[in-house]
């Protein structure tokens, strides 16, 4: 089953908001980089955009967006974005 736009960013959002949870009780900030990490593979593997996006040509949204969740991915892992 593939996610709509909508369910996917909810199901991030929550998925950092934990992290960030888990990183802040446990005083480490690697919970909240795998949670970032996780929410870049999550856009790579499964590319959506929102509905209202139809000027664009699907196969360069969907590159665009694999792209930015390998950005996120290779920043979570390197620790950009520590708490």
């Amino acid at each position: 089953m593939r996610l709509t736009f909508r369910t996917q960013i909810i199901v991030t959002i929550i998925l950092v908001i934990v992290g960030f949870i888990s990183s802040l009780w446990f005083n480490k900030d690697m919970y909240y980089n795998l949670a970032w990490a996780f929410t870049g593979l999550i856009f790579f593997i499964n590319p959506v955009y929102p509905k209202n996006i139809t000027s664009l040509e699907q196969e360069k949204a969907k590159k665009g967006i694999r792209i930015a969740g390998m950005v996120l991915v290779f920043i979570g892992l390197t620790n950009g974005f520590g708490v």
